[in-house]
């Protein structure tokens, strides 16, 4: 096997300094495969002059690594255009969706997000600072009652019922990780991206009212609404309901990487004439935002500083001390911003 052809697509996919990435493409690609991820993006009779492969082993071939997540086919070209996806985070949230991977794949993959990718991670924190993050939280629970200063892209449910086609995936990060008994089917998939993984069947096509019956699922287990794109215009590719366990994305704002990452436009507020001092917003809180005014049992207080929005503390409150205010102007999030794909 020619190793060089493997650390070439790594190369190509972002990830030069990878000692993973390469072991991943061999259980993805054999070496005629790798040759062709190579010439890509290409059309099947280009191919066939250029490796001298039938048309039919190179559309079966093809219709294999597009399962397998590494390629993505455009018909609206004739004949269709395949190319590679484009980077190494891409690839994960692809393959791993692949319903064959194997145990050692998946293994593979969580080895990286524990040591690559947050190493990666550092490196970009210092080439992103100033820049807008790519993706954002959105508050839970403000979609149950509209209120006049919940914009369209700040509402869970407006993103949803906007949307042309949804899907529903199993976590990327649950399926790998298992460190966490959470709902597994919580990975909500917008559009372009619903019909994607709905022709692969890595997606199972849903309505609105199932969607937002996902969402108020995920916000009993406590999980926090990250969505794939911190846009005005652009809802983005995915909605996540992401456990700080498991979750790539919010385990670094949890190790203080928020170069990725912006909070939602609201930080959550407690009425310390309504609280009692139960303690159980603490636990709904991933972000250590939530201490005490006088020590334990006293009135509980917000740290401003620390609060990234996700309301999940207000939807624990049995005492509805615990308000989310508008904190950030509606010019916080971009008209047109960046996406995680």
């Amino acid at each position: 096997m020619n190793q060089n052809l493997y650390v070439e697509m790594a190369v190509r996919l972002h990830a030069p300094k990878s000692n993973i990435l390469p072991r991943l493409l061999q259980i993805l690609a054999d070496e005629t495969d790798i040759q062709i991820l190579l010439m890509l993006p290409a059309d099947i009779p280009t191919l066939t002059d250029k490796l001298h492969l039938t048309t039919e082993i190179l559309e079966n071939r093809l219709h294999e690594l597009y399962l397998k997540g590494i390629v993505l086919v455009s018909r609206r070209t004739s004949p269709p255009t395949y190319r590679t996806v484009k980077e190494v985070i891409h690839l994960h949230d692809t393959s791993v969706q692949w319903k064959k991977a194997p145990k050692e794949f998946l293994d593979l993959w969580q080895q990286w997000v524990e040591t690559e990718f947050l190493e990666m991670s550092r490196e970009m924190e210092t080439v992103l600072k100033g820049s807008k993050p790519p993706t954002r939280i959105i508050a839970a629970n403000i979609w149950v009652e509209p209120r006049s200063q919940v914009m369209h892209f700040d509402s869970i449910k407006e993103i949803v019922n906007n949307a042309r086609s949804l899907a529903v995936l199993p976590c990327t990060c649950r399926i790998k990780a298992k460190k966490c008994n959470h709902l597994l089917e919580a990975c909500i998939v917008l559009n372009k991206s619903a019909d994607y993984n709905i022709e692969r069947g890595t997606g199972r096509k849903i309505d609105s009212q199932e969607a937002l019956e996902i969402f108020r699922k995920c916000e009993e287990e406590g999980l926090v609404h990250l969505t794939g794109a911190n846009s005005q215009d652009d809802p983005g590719p995915l909605l996540c309901n992401c456990c700080p366990c498991c979750c790539m994305g919010l385990s670094l704002i949890m190790q203080g990487l928020t170069s990725f990452h912006d909070p939602s436009r609201f930080r959550a507020d407690i009425d310390k004439v309504e609280c009692n001092g139960c303690g159980s917003c603490h636990g709904r809180c991933n972000f250590g935002a939530i201490g005490w005014e006088d020590g334990e049992g006293s009135t509980a207080v917000i740290h401003a500083e620390k609060c990234m929005g996700c309301g999940l503390c207000q939807s624990q409150c049995s005492l509805n001390a615990i308000k989310m205010i508008e904190f950030r102007p509606k010019d916080f999030i971009p008209k047109t911003g960046a996406s995680i794909y």
